[in-house]
């Protein structure tokens, strides 16, 4: 792959590129090449192969030590060697030579992520994890019946649950929810006017005692893939004592099928490179990582 600082007459093939990258992801406003232009010391470098644009990044400076690279990404159909390292090399470089010591990374969106890092590690630069969004193909998905061990059960949300739902997940993410506040938080994207349906949120419970949770939410506010709205997991869960008997996995495939049942496209969920149970569980599932923000500390 050839790499090259992008140029004037290059701007309105990356802006596509960008555009149709991020298209579907959630708080993507189309990208104009006038933000480039109008940048003072933009860091913009592309990724050729056989002459088609197949990679990008595109970094500034914030202030003195500390830079950004907005986007680093890669063409849809070249996914699976991380194209997109090269390109985002050549950017750190630049920011370094600018007196950046620290580089946040907003919207990394290639694959794997695995090989990004040591390409990372083995240039000397440290990266500090950030959120990690995890995706899954829904089709072909089968509706896989959870298996429950004895003493606990599944469960699906019911009238008046708002409290004990407020009350299970403060306990598992030391949080402090109200149950009012469940109406009105924010995830993925949710909008809880229109995404909450009751058939889709459940409870694992131990000898009828709340003990974990988990919702699959149909994201009705996020762009449509192929006429069809994706589907999202929030606030999995299991508090501690209870960990280890397979109830996360048990509460996510009740929230996929749920999904799967209402024919989304597409499910994602949230979470952080250092929550290694979560990640080995959601990747166990079919999940991959598909977009990442990180810093790195050169």
């Amino acid at each position: 792959m050839n790499t090259e600082q992008l140029n004037p007459r290059n701007l309105d093939i990356a802006r596509c590129l960008i555009n149709d990258v991020y298209d579907d992801t959630e708080g993507f406003e189309a990208w104009k090449a006038e933000e480039i232009i109008a940048s003072k010391e933009p860091m913009a470098f592309a990724g050729w192969m056989g002459g088609e644009l197949v990679s990008f990044a595109y970094g500034d400076m914030l202030e003195p030590c500390q830079g950004i690279i907005h986007w680093a990404c890669t063409k849809r159909n070249f996914r699976d060697k991380c194209f997109s390292f090269e390109p985002m090399q050549a950017c750190i470089l630049d920011l370094k030579k600018k007196g950046a010591e620290k580089i946040h990374v907003s919207k990394w969106l290639d694959a794997p992520y695995r090989r990004l890092i040591e390409h990372l590690d083995l240039s000397g630069i440290r990266i500090e994890h950030g959120q990690l969004t995890l995706r899954l193909n829904m089709q072909g998905y089968n509706n896989d019946p959870p298996t429950i061990k004895s003493g606990y059960q599944l469960r699906m949300f019911r009238e008046g649950d708002d409290q004990i739902w407020a009350q299970v997940k403060n306990e598992i993410f030391a949080s402090s929810s109200t149950a009012s506040d469940f109406w009105t938080q924010n995830y993925l994207g949710v909008n809880m006017k229109s995404d909450f349906d009751p058939p889709g949120f459940f409870f694992a419970e131990h000898n009828g005692c709340p003990v974990g949770i988990c919702a699959g939410l149909v994201l009705h506010d996020r762009k449509k893939i192929d006429g069809s709205s994706p589907g999202g997991i929030g606030w999995t869960g299991v508090s501690e004592e209870h960990r280890g008997v397979g109830l996360g996995r048990a509460l996510m495939l009740s929230a996929l099928n749920y999904l799967n049942d209402t024919c989304v496209p597409l499910t994602e969920v949230g979470t952080q490179f250092y929550r290694i149970a979560a990640l080995k569980l959601y990747e166990s599932l079919g999940f991959r990582i598909h977009i990442a923000s990180f810093d790195l500390h050169l």
